[in-house]
């Protein structure tokens, strides 16, 4: 397969830096990650995370939960099946156009 197929088969919500970095917190973990623990070990700003979560939401990689606790709002993430199997499909991708480089 040629470099430019396999980049236009990639899910282009995975490709931007961010999101992936979202995607790759999410389905490592086990549970879903809360708003803050995202902000923090992704080192993003408030408006940052939420612009690229709702991306990720609409394209159905990402489930948000909106809730409060006691009197406090409490937003979590959680990565979806279709969002671990895109993630896993795309790194597939990044891996093969690795190895051509490589061969080139």
């Amino acid at each position: 397969m040629k470099p430019a197929d396999l980049l236009k088969s990639a899910n282009a919500l995975l490709m931007d830096r961010v999101r992936l970095g979202i995607m790759a917190a999410l389905a490592a973990a086990e549970e879903p990650l809360d708003f803050n623990n995202l902000l923090e070990s992704l080192e993003l700003s408030k408006g940052n995370l939420s612009a690229h979560a709702a991306k990720l939401e609409e394209g159905g990689l990402i489930e948000v939960k909106k809730e409060f606790v006691g009197k406090r709002p409490r937003t979590t993430y959680k990565c979806t099946d279709m969002g671990r199997n895109e993630l896993r499909v795309y790194l597939t991708q990044v891996e093969s156009l690795l190895k051509l480089a490589q061969k080139g």
